[in-house]
């Protein structure tokens, strides 16, 4: 909330009038209208999970977000098997806070729904709340704010364990106005554990107007939390707690409330009488559309009383890009409650099943179409996705060398390459708008795309099985780009997978800071070959010398210009692809970040295509390791991995057939 006040005055003067309000409102519903001794209607809360992910364990079933459901609903209705072990101080504030949680059934257009969406976008990694919220959007379409409970299972919830934000008109209607929460804290199962469960009846907490018990900070055990307060009576003043200290009296010679679900203590139990007499106002208040969201009219809108009859059939793959002689077990995903399943699977064996998650074998490249058709007795619905599993060749000759002169479009490389994009958005195409080598390359138009989208163009298989340990394998490619900015903050991630995709390693990550050939606001053609910078992969190791690597190369939009790849070379060491030249100097050469930690840059400049080694020397003069390059004419980045060397001073050897030159670097 403070980095989002700081970001905008506006939006800082609306937050802060809505607190002024909510406040105001709290007060006067407490003591005007609130009946802590009457029995109230249960408030429903229609909520709508959003799984994003890249195939990872960050792809939580749908078992695991029921029992997060059914967390919450025992945390706020005094259901939890532990409430009346807290201590003997607050056993008689133990709070039913009269509220459940139900998983929507209907979407805004009035569609058959079960309450969950994933999405598969890299920006499940990211540190940006709203770039994961627009991920969503652009593939499922709006969820508002004053609809839905929206809650963003992740893999990054910006260093936290999840965070929310307190009832506020600025979001009130906002697809934001949710909770972003990594994935290893929802419910007890799955990638969770029950120590950790309690995160999201904390961030409900908080969506319901609730504070920390020492106070609106994320910093507990500080001394000055004891001027600072919560709004509730009957919670003690504290400094906060990280560890479960059940004796604690810090401010006042009053024991703490350790055991609150709004504590950091990790063994909470319980919400006070006080704290619910405050939620129970946040849900009767216009202030952040809480009082919408609990209306009869929107558990109409969105469905959550009614009942789980067979209604829609669907299904997904773990995976859709998969090398011949791959399976793939298919996962019905109908709802509700389905009894008859019939797949056809176009190209698959078995061509044709009846159970409900189907294990299928595809040994032929192409692109097959699925069909399911599922119901329970008295319905039936049928979904055929077309095109959904790609079959794809396998290229085994090296050197690869890529150009992109054979193909019109990406589609009629026959699946050598493939693109995924996770919006409506622009994508990776074939262009002849500007090229280093012959007339086309690969172009992304980034200028102007929403920023935290991803956008992917990933190779076919390659059966390197062949190859030996001792074998040295190069990726190099080049690219052009330009910021529009020095804010801007796009990323070219390259990463390889050594079983067809399932699972994928970054090998080399770039940031426009340091792709940039300058700015330019209007759109970025390359127009001369000294646009291009050709980078240099050297860590592609012998764990990915099998059959079914594949490569991906991965923008993630920052508000830059346009990017072009061109040239994607994969050769071994003592190989030539370019019939290279020896007589050409090597200059500018510069090492970079310096001193570094994990990765070091070596970046140089050449006339002509030549072959030159880099080496890695200790202070002794032993060479640690030792990369062969095929250097292109211009500008090259080497990478090399530092993960592995001790603290200390370094040399790198640059040698070529004109000479040799060293320079230093640090390992921190």
């Amino acid at each position: 909330m403070e980095e989002l006040k700081a970001s905008d005055p506006a939006i800082r003067a609306e937050m802060e009038l809505s607190a002024q309000r909510l406040e105001q409102f709290t007060q006067q519903y407490i003591q005007n209208e609130y009946n802590p001794l009457q029995k109230v209607s249960i408030y429903t809360i229609p909520v709508v999970f959003h799984v994003l992910h890249m195939n990872g364990s960050e792809n939580i079933s749908d078992a695991q977000i029921l029992d997060a459901v059914e967390r919450m609903n025992e945390d706020f209705n005094k259901q939890n098997n532990n409430w009346n072990q807290v201590q003997s101080e607050f056993l008689s504030i133990v709070a039913d806070i009269q509220v459940e949680f139900k998983l929507a059934k209907k979407k805004p257009n009035g569609d058959c729904f079960k309450g969950i969406t994933r999405t598969e976008t890299g920006t499940t990694f990211d540190d940006s709340g709203n770039d994961q919220v627009q991920a969503v959007q652009q593939v499922h379409g709006n969820f508002p704010g004053n609809m839905y409970l929206n809650i963003f299972v992740v893999a990054n919830a910006g260093g936290a364990a999840g965070y929310t934000t307190y009832p506020s008109n600025w979001s009130g209607t906002s697809m934001s106005n949710g909770i972003k929460i990594l994935h290893n804290y929802v419910g007890r199962i799955g990638t969770s554990s029950n120590s950790v469960s309690t995160a999201l009846s904390h961030e409900v907490g908080h969506w319901l107007n609730l504070a920390h018990l020492w106070g609106n900070s994320n910093n507990p055990g500080q001394a000055g939390n004891c001027s600072d307060d919560d709004g509730v009576n009957d919670t003690p003043n504290t400094i906060g707690w990280t560890s479960c200290n059940l004796q604690g009296t810090t401010c006042d010679g009053v024991k703490d409330n350790v055991e609150n679900f709004m504590e950091y203590s990790y063994c909470s139990k319980m919400f006070t009488e006080g704290q619910k007499a405050r939620m129970h106002a946040a849900l009767n208040s216009s202030v952040g559309s809480r009082n919408n969201i609990v209306s009869a009219s929107n558990l109409t809108a969105t469905g959550v009383n009614d009942p789980e009859v067979f209604c829609k059939a669907d299904f997904y793959a773990p995976l859709r890009d998969v090398c011949a002689g791959s399976s793939i077990e298919f996962q019905d995903d109908s709802y509700f409650n389905p009894t008859q399943w019939n797949w056809t699977f176009e190209g698959g064996s078995p061509s044709t099943s009846t159970a409900q998650n189907p294990v299928v074998t595809y040994s032929t490249p192409g692109v097959y179409n699925v069909t399911l058709s599922s119901g329970d007795g008295s319905g039936t619905d049928q979904v055929t996705k077309t095109g959904y599993i790609r079959v794809l060749p396998t290229t085994s000759i090296l050197p690869f060398m890529e150009s992109f002169e054979a193909y019109s479009t990406i589609a009629s490389s026959n699946g050598v390459w493939n693109i995924y994009n996770q919006g409506s958005d622009n994508e990776w195409e074939i262009t002849q708008a500007a090229a280093h080598t012959g007339q086309k390359s690969v172009r992304l138009q980034n200028i102007g795309q929403p920023s935290g989208g991803v956008d992917e163009l990933i190779s076919g298989s390659f059966d390197l099985s062949g190859l030996n340990s001792g074998d040295d394998l190069t990726l190099s490619f080049r690219y052009s780009f330009k910021q529009r900015s020095s804010s801007n903050d796009d990323r070219l991630r390259v990463s390889a997978s050594n079983n067809c995709g399932e699972s994928w390693s970054t090998r080399r990550q770039l940031l426009s800071s340091s792709m940039s050939l300058g700015t330019q606001l209007s759109s970025w053609v390359p127009t001369s070959q000294d646009d291009w910078v050709t980078n240099h992969i050297t860590n592609i190791s012998s764990s990915f010398y099998v059959d079914g690597l594949r490569v991906k190369f991965e923008w993630q939009h920052g508000g830059g210009n346009n990017i072009y790849l061109d040239d994607i070379n994969m050769y071994l060491g003592d190989v030539d692809p370019l019939g290279i030249e020896e007589n050409t100097l090597i200059s500018d050469i510069n090492l970079f970040p310096n001193p570094t930690i994990d990765e070091l840059t070596v970046r140089l400049s050449i006339q002509d295509a030549m072959d030159f080694d880099v080496k890695v020397v200790d202070l002794s003069g032993k060479a640690i390791d030792t990369f062969r390059i095929h250097g292109k004419p211009g500008t090259n980045d080497i990478m090399i991995s530092t993960t592995d060397l001790a603290q200390g001073m370094y040399l790198v050897e640059v040698v070529s057939g004109s000479g040799k030159v060293v320079k230093q670097f640090v390992k921190r």
